[in-house]
């Protein structure tokens, strides 16, 4: 008895440790959630906001490219004079851009300019080509997006930027795409390019980590991040590997769980008792329950006389049964059955039903399964046989059915009509099977007594329309008229 107690609460007992677990685990788990959404909410600000400030840059550059007066004195009639005064002097003059470089439509430097403040400073101190070189993938992109001038307005600005780090110097690039504003100008071929870089004074973890507020920020090459911090990348090196802005992420979840671990160990211990408590109480109901349960399923997917599978049970065995290949189903109906209720009652009616239920089990293979589908219908499902084993099995089930059969009143004899469908495999619905071997046992029924009558082949398609109750109820009352 002890074991069948077992068995019957350790689903409980195991259910409520799960519980418990749960329980305990539960805010941890879900702090966990709301940090990871505080940090991945954290990064998006910072990722957008670094894009806003260098899209401010971009569109204050526009006040020297979106010009028709540069198209003419750098891409119609080049004038360096002009270049130098109206482009070199005032961009370093009026910005915080400390090179300038002008690239002509061939994509050839025209004019290039930096502060003498910057010259030996590490990025700076490489020369003209090097800042060109470090430059060419923002160059390439604004000629990848260069588009020319639509009437109807001032063009928007075309341009591309990318911080960079040499040595322990941050700078931004910025490659922006001269356009005319009026079209008093227009370019001859290529527009010009303007190239300007920008030192970032303070680096890129002091500038970005005071504009962010953000906690313990620091700037990691290669991608590798500690757990628990926030990351954004922010610029590359030379190789073009690149770097990220790194920062301790919020934990505002972590932090409330952590104050409240005392509330939560009492309130899991509290739990605890109660669950034990609970279990001792519902150890008899949950085997009522259990038992209860097994009943209701047996009830549900069973004839409560027979003991056979009832029809609920025929569609997943037969879609079981076809998948694996071809099959067949018989409908099999008593002849002679309402008079033994008539004349001997419907307890002897239901003997009658018993013993054949009994012999159709002992008769049909381990593989087949035997179904009650109402009245004196039975149903089988044979796995695996052509048409001709059908036929041939069902022909010995109806003599093994009209052997006679004593019953506690009286010896008596009945006999059976089989209608047989051949299923050759997946694909069919299994009340169209029914409904087939339906039609084949009502011609059956038409002929002498014990006849078995199979189903012509007939190719149905699986989007076949399954036949409503309706249709089946009518063709099994005319076939008891009949």
């Amino acid at each position: 008895m002890r074991f069948v107690h077992v068995k019957l609460i350790g689903p409980a007992v195991a259910g409520l440790a799960l519980v418990l677990v749960a329980t305990a685990t539960l805010p941890f788990y879900g702090a966990a959630q709301i940090d990871t959404a505080a940090r991945l909410r954290e990064e998006t600000i910072v990722a957008r906001n670094v894009a806003l400030w260098i899209a401010d840059v971009e569109i204050a550059l526009s006040s020297w490219t979106i010009w028709d007066e540069p198209i003419a004195k750098i891409d119609n009639e080049p004038d360096l004079e002009w270049t130098e005064r109206n482009i070199g002097r005032s961009v370093l003059g009026t910005s915080a851009h400390r090179f300038v470089a002008v690239i002509d439509g061939s994509d050839g430097l025209f004019f290039a300019m930096s502060d003498p403040s910057v010259a030996g400073r590490p990025f700076f101190a490489r020369g003209t080509q090097a800042i060109l070189a470090d430059a060419w993938p923002m160059l390439e992109s604004v000629r990848g997006r260069e588009r020319r001038p639509q009437d109807g307005g001032i063009p928007k600005a075309v341009a591309s930027s990318r911080m960079e780090v040499v040595g322990n110097e941050a700078v931004l690039i910025t490659a922006s795409l001269f356009q005319p504003d009026f079209r008093t100008a227009m370019p001859v071929g290529k527009a010009p390019i303007l190239l300007t870089v920008m030192p970032i004074e303070g680096g890129l973890v002091g500038v970005f980590g005071d504009r962010f507020l953000l906690d313990d920020p620091r700037l990691t090459t290669g991608g590798a991040v500690a757990p628990g911090r926030a990351s954004v990348p922010i610029a590359r090196r030379q190789n073009g590997e690149p770097m990220l802005l790194s920062w301790q992420a919020p934990r505002p979840a972590s932090d409330m769980v952590m104050r409240s671990l005392p509330l939560i160990v009492v309130s899991v211990l509290a739990f605890t008792l109660g669950a034990v408590l609970t279990l001792r109480i519902s150890r008899i109901t949950a085997r009522t329950l259990v038992n209860r349960e097994r009943e209701m399923r047996q009830a549900a997917t069973h004839d409560f006389l027979t003991g056979l599978p009832n029809r609920s049970l025929f569609e997943p065995r037969f879609g079981a049964a076809t998948a694996k290949g071809r099959a067949a189903v018989a409908c099999l109906d008593l002849d002679g059955f309402k008079p033994i209720n008539d004349t001997l009652g419907h307890a002897a009616g239901d003997e009658v039903l018993c013993q054949v239920a009994q012999r159709l089990r002992a008769a049909v293979r381990a593989q087949d399964t035997v179904f009650r589908l109402g009245g004196d219908e039975f149903a089988m499902l044979m796995p695996g046989l052509a048409d001709a084993d059908a036929q041939a099995a069902c022909e010995r089930l109806v003599e093994t059915i009209a052997a006679p059969m004593q019953l506690s009143q009286a010896e008596v004899r009945v006999s059976a009509s089989v209608g047989v469908v051949g299923i050759p495999g997946e694909g069919w619905p299994a009340p169209v099977a029914l409904d087939r071997a339906d039609a084949a046992l009502y011609r059956a029924k038409s002929g002498p007594e014990g006849s078995v009558a199979v189903a012509a082949p007939q190719a149905l398609p699986p989007a076949a329309r399954e036949p409503d109750a309706n249709g089946r109820r009518g063709l099994a009352l005319a076939r008891r008229s009949a």
